[in-house]
């Protein structure tokens, strides 16, 4: 176990990109795939998740084929089937567990900074990775993402920087255009309207909350099935965690929101007690104060079959210089430092 996330550099037509990340990653894969799978079909049939692809399949041939074909030469690079890999890329979507213990989001949209703590399965910390997307015209991509799953937590030469919050809901019809594929779509658009653009252009049918930002605007994107909410930010700072904030009517378990609730109010107390900065994101970033702690250490898991669950990484993005940074883990991590972060250049 590394002190830093792997990272890999990819480029070329999605065709490249596919097989050179099915290449590079193809033990990491394999592994996510087993642990995904295996809890993907605790929850559905074999028969319902081969549907499941299908519809997946069909949404990525209309908004965005170039991925579809990446993720078929990833698997076949990997050596693993398709469908796997298809039901990776929309885990949340075919997963979306009860639990509200999870990221906490933040951005200084006047500073152009954004970061969050994403918490998830011990058993993913080591087969998440930074990876670096070249394209033939130019864009260039950096996120951190677990391998085999097209898109995450990033940001684009481009200043275009995207975060991430599941969000619980007993609505099951999730069908829409999954989360992390909307985030790859995100990062690929060169200015802010084709980001507002993209965004209304997608199947609505998930359960996640996006922050966006570059230097000049900022939005938030709730969505609660196929109820959704677009929200244009305009104060010094904003953070979001598990709970929804923006759209009133989604069926969800009150009694589980707790921990999301404390670590909302958690931060926003110390948002503004300090100056919008770098330094300020990584302090909040890693407090570990309280019952529900926002740099969360791994604890049991409401499945036993998941693990344990806690904070995998914290990423901090400074969007108008082109940083990238990353800590891996938590303080029961092995290795795990609390000023141990990997630092990558984005804009040349």
């Amino acid at each position: 176990m590394s002190v830093n996330f792997r990272k890999i550099s990819v480029e070329g037509t999605p065709e490249d990109i596919g097989f050179q990340t099915g290449t590079l990653l193809k033990d990491e894969i394999h592994h996510n795939s087993e642990f995904y799978i295996a809890y993907i079909l605790e929850k559905i049939s074999p028969q319902q998740l081969s549907k499941a692809v299908l519809n997946i399949k069909s949404l990525l041939a209309k908004f965005c084929p170039h991925l579809l074909v990446e993720i078929e030469h990833m698997a076949s690079a990997a050596k693993i089937k398709p469908e796997y890999l298809f039901a990776m890329n929309a885990r949340t979507e075919l997963l979306l567990s009860p639990n509200y213990n999870e990221c906490t989001a933040i951005a200084f949209p006047k500073k152009g900074i954004s970061a969050q703590n994403w918490d998830w399965s011990s058993k993913l910390e080591d087969n998440s990775v930074v990876i670096e997307i070249t394209k033939p015209n130019g864009l260039k991509i950096i996120q951190l993402t677990e391998a085999g799953v097209c898109g995450k937590i990033g940001m684009n030469n481009y200043g275009i920087g995207i975060t991430l919050n599941i969000l619980r809901t007993l609505d099951r019809n999730l069908k829409g255009v999954p989360v992390h594929i909307i985030m790859r779509c995100i990062l690929e658009c060169q200015t802010f309207t084709e980001v507002i653009s993209s965004v209304k252009s997608y199947t609505k049918g998930t359960s996640s909350n996006l922050i966006i930002l570059n230097s000049d605007s900022s939005i938030n994107v709730e969505y609660g099935g196929q109820a959704w909410k677009l929200f244009n930010i305009e104060s010094d700072f904003y953070v979001h965690t598990n709970h929804f904030i923006h759209i009133e009517g989604v069926s969800v378990d009150e009694n589980a929101m707790e921990n999301s609730l404390h670590r909302y109010n958690r931060s926003l107390v110390q948002l503004r007690e300090n100056e919008q900065s770098i330094v300020t994101m990584k302090k909040i970033l890693s407090d570990t104060q309280g019952e529900h702690p926002i740099l969360s250490k791994y604890v049991p898991y409401l499945d036993n079959n998941m693990g344990e669950t806690g904070t995998l990484a914290t990423i901090v993005m400074d969007l108008n210089n082109g940083i990238f940074e990353v800590r891996k883990g938590n303080p029961n991590s092995k290795h795990f430092d609390i000023n141990q972060y990997s630092k990558y250049q984005v804009i040349d």
